[in-house]
């Protein structure tokens, strides 16, 4: 186990796979030396500086829904290994984090708080949400679950998913969805633009200057998915020519960002430090997951979010 359990969750498994032994490894050294003979990693931490002392590894848990790093840094040492991620686990968290980004645009919370910090009062002419139109690239359970809360507030939402191959169509959902060959035609309409997207050899850069120019004037871009989805240099470019209503990011593609980077200082720029997943210390929302995929498991049936390494996802 690469995280500190807490005794009830630790509990919970020993009861679910009675005949297994269960090691924690608090350092790197200990993770190094207990993976050897492990059957099942649970967590990340020491994963991938200990993967290639792994001589029986069948199947691994990973803490976070993106597995981009596992795959890159893994490689083909992960080719005989079951990788799941835990997808669904924070798909509200993140969507209630990317409805506040966007409330935050249009409402100009984050102007507020820079007028407040010198005293300065200053109104503004602000838009509303109702009646706007909304693309959200990623059709997965974060971007489904920020659907919901946009059409509570009035917007028009559309979804883009890589495996919708035909014209688009409503889902069992009532959402028109789109196809990734689709969905650039409707963005000259598009007031809001949300990445909700994994990281891949596909969507990297996925949004750059082609797509960011292709939006209306006073449009706003949040991403919520993936550092590297967005081509920063060329967001840097769009953004000093005063088109973009405004842009919240929570994820980066170097992080932490670093302390002179021209983001820091970027008129009309949000950021939040990879907030919409909050820290967890002790009682981690994933323990449900890892629990069920333990049982799983020993009783031999199909796991859980099991990753497509090809897609990577």
């Amino acid at each position: 186990m690469m995280y500190e359990p807490s005794p009830s969750h630790l509990q919970n498994l020993q009861n679910i796979a009675p005949n297994a032994s269960f090691y924690i490894a608090t350092s790197e050294t200990i993770a190094i030396q207990q993976i050897e003979k492990a059957e099942v990693v649970l967590g990340n931490r020491y994963f991938l500086q200990s993967l290639p002392y792994a001589r029986q590894l069948q199947w691994m848990q990973s803490n976070s829904v993106g597995v981009e790093l596992i795959l890159e840094k893994g490689g083909t040492a992960l080719d005989n290994i079951i990788l799941t991620c835990c997808r669904g686990v924070y798909d509200n968290e993140i969507a209630d984090h990317a409805l506040a980004l966007i409330l935050s645009l249009f409402r100009k919370i984050h102007w507020a708080c820079d007028n407040q910090s010198k005293r300065h009062w200053k109104r503004f002419s602000l838009p509303s949400l109702t009646g706007k139109r909304a693309l959200i690239l990623g059709w997965g359970g974060v971007g489904k679950s920020i659907a919901y809360r946009l059409q509570a507030f009035g917007v028009q939402v559309e979804g883009v998913r890589r495996r919708h191959l035909g014209e688009p169509s409503p889902d069992k959902l009532g959402f028109l969805i789109r196809g990734p060959t689709q969905w650039q035609a409707v963005l000259p309409q598009t007031d809001i633009l949300v990445l909700a997207l994994p990281k891949t050899t596909e969507t990297t850069h996925l949004v750059a200057f082609q797509e960011l120019t292709a939006l209306p004037p006073n449009s706003y871009v949040v991403n919520v998915g993936r550092g590297g989805t967005l081509n920063e240099n060329d967001l840097h470019k769009v953004l000093q020519t005063g088109k973009l209503g405004g842009v919240a990011l929570d994820v980066f593609e170097e992080e932490p960002l670093p302390e002179h980077h021209w983001m820091w200082t970027a008129d009309r720029l949000l950021l939040t430090p990879h907030w919409a997943r909050s820290f967890e210390t002790s009682s981690f929302s994933w323990q449900p997951l890892f629990e069920e995929n333990l049982h799983r498991f020993v009783n031999g049936q199909e796991l859980l979010n099991v990753v497509d390494k090809e897609i990577g996802y």
